[in-house]
């Protein structure tokens, strides 16, 4: 319908709407954050007017939209053209709009060789960096309780906070519902506590393809009987239990998430709510690294300890005959060439050896 009003306003019977701002993604990806150079704008064919109110009439409405998506063999997308037809409408009448999308094969595309780059290696996490988890196939912070104005409980998810790495918190807040059904009033609460959806998996260490480990979860035990006479059982406080670990080298250790635990504590209780629930939660990180014994502790028996070179002796003796020349055996040493080059080289001493 155009009417006198939604001629100038409404979006979809001007063109600048379907092509403002817009860019299309080269090949799907997950990544949270796209590079300029895997986007194609959406090109207009030409610069058409806006929409007018000119004596009853509506000019220059949107009739057809035509958009045109050129894709390599590969399946990438190369460029993207939309091109419009317009007419007029009396105003108080209707207008049958015709919107399509045809795909165009470039057979004679050659892409640009491009090197091929190795993923990096995995990268561990840096304390006070975000713990990243797996919410409905998407990557995105884990998040829990935050804090609220007035202290009272909201279930808007710009309330959460992100979970921090080795950051121990706690936080509360009030929480009231006139709500009477058990299950609905358990669910406010649980979307308080961590949102619509419940993290499958949890984030190991960083980067594009971190390694993930599962989250157990211990939600509370539910009577199938239960009313709002009998009580509901609800969860007051979330704790969310996080067990890490440095591995690698002891030079430059990586941190690890080996595993989490989401842990509620439920109670009856019985609604409508008389009065006001208080709800806590608390995030937790537990440090388990386990650090080798130092390689220079207590002596072994098979060590072996260099000699004294200014004191010839049995002790230096390498136990090697010579019996070459002449009938006697000579018992040969070996001196230790390092320390006497080095005392040599600083003029302290000078030695012949024959």
């Amino acid at each position: 319908m155009v009417t006198s009003q939604s001629c100038t306003t409404d979006p979809d019977l001007s063109t600048i709407s379907y092509y403002f701002n817009m860019s299309l993604i080269t090949v799907p990806t997950t990544d949270m954050t796209i590079r300029s150079d895997r986007l194609v704008p959406v090109i207009p064919l030409s610069d058409w007017p806006a929409p007018v109110k000119q004596n009853g009439f509506c000019l220059n409405v949107v009739k057809t939209v035509q958009f045109l998506v050129c894709y390599t063999p590969k399946g990438e997308l190369t460029n993207t053209s939309i091109n419009f037809t317009l007419t007029d409408v009396p105003l108080e009448q209707l207008v049958l709009q015709t919107h399509s999308v045809e795909f165009q094969l470039l057979q004679w595309y050659t892409p640009r060789p491009t090197p091929v780059k190795p993923n990096p290696p995995p990268v561990g996490l840096r304390k006070g960096s975000a713990v990243m988890a797996l919410i409905d196939g998407e990557m995105q912070p884990l998040k829990s309780l935050g804090v609220s104005e007035g202290g009272r409980c909201s279930s808007d998810p710009s309330r959460l906070s992100p979970i921090l790495f080795t950051h121990n918190t706690i936080s509360g807040c009030t929480f009231s519902s006139e709500t009477q059904n058990c299950t609905e009033l358990r669910s406010q609460i649980y979307e308080i506590f961590r949102g619509s959806t419940a993290p499958d998996k949890i984030a190991m260490n960083s980067g594009l393809q971190p390694n993930w480990t599962r989250v157990l979860i211990q939600d509370c035990l539910i009577d199938p009987q239960e009313s709002c006479e009998s009580g509901c059982s609800l969860p007051l406080s979330f704790s969310i239990q996080i067990i890490w670990a440095r591995q690698g080298f002891i030079e430059v250790p990586q941190n690890y998430i080996l595993g989490a635990k989401f842990l509620f504590r439920c109670q009856n209780v019985q609604c409508p709510l008389s009065s006001p629930l208080t709800l806590t939660a608390k995030a937790t990180f537990v440090e388990t690294t386990v650090y080798p014994e130092a390689p220079r502790g207590v002596p072994q028996p098979h060590w072996r300890f260099p000699f004294d070179f200014f004191t010839r002796g049995a002790a230096e003796l390498d136990g090697h005959l010579d019996t070459s020349g002449s009938g006697a055996e000579k018992v040969t040493w070996s001196l230790m060439a390092f320390p006497l080059l080095l005392l040599s080289e600083l003029g302290l001493i000078n030695f012949d050896i024959t």
